[in-house]
């Protein structure tokens, strides 16, 4: 075995000298570059110590009136918007979130100018609500087939005293 590893090698040595004398007969030259010269780490800086930049500079300190002096004027700019303006509108003005402006008007213990309500809308979303009910619709399906929120056929029952009943209840 090791006979035959050691003429396996000598070839492979032979292919490699023949390889060489190829590549400097063909005119080519080999290239001494410069080797790698290893850097050592810089000495690590004392965080306590002169050259530390930051000891320098003063700290900008925020307490805790500062922030609730700053959410405290956030919350009164949003409540003079709520005075002329819907939800949406004041979103639209700002470019909060619909969370964030229920929250500052939670926060102040204001609330915005409510949505115009469309009457004839209304009473005719009421008619055709009346007939799927009729027909023995759920309150679920007949939101879906009008088109309607939960939330909304709830405003339409508390407004217009109109009886849209759950399946747990009878009907009257």
């Amino acid at each position: 075995m090791t006979n035959n590893y050691i003429l396996v090698r000598s070839e492979r040595q032979e292919e490699l000298e023949a390889a060489k004398a190829a590549f400097f007969m063909s005119g080519n030259s080999i290239e001494v570059l410069e080797s790698f010269k290893f850097k050592h780490r810089r000495p690590r800086k004392d965080p306590g110590g002169q050259h530390d930049k930051s000891a320098n500079r003063p700290q900008p300190k925020r307490t805790y009136e500062d922030q609730f002096a700053q959410r405290k004027a956030y919350v009164d700019t949003i409540r003079e918007l709520a005075k002329t303006m819907t939800i949406d509108q004041a979103m639209a003005a700002t470019g909060k979130s619909e969370s964030a402006m229920r929250r500052a008007s939670h926060e102040g213990g204001f609330t915005f100018k409510s949505k115009v309500v469309d009457r004839e809308r209304d009473l005719k979303l009421i008619e055709r609500l009346t007939a799927l009910r009729d027909a023995g619709v759920s309150r679920i399906a007949a939101c879906r087939k009008v088109g309607i929120s939960d939330t909304l056929l709830n405003r339409l029952v508390l407004d217009y005293d109109f009886n849209f009943p759950k399946r747990w209840e009878k009907r009257a």
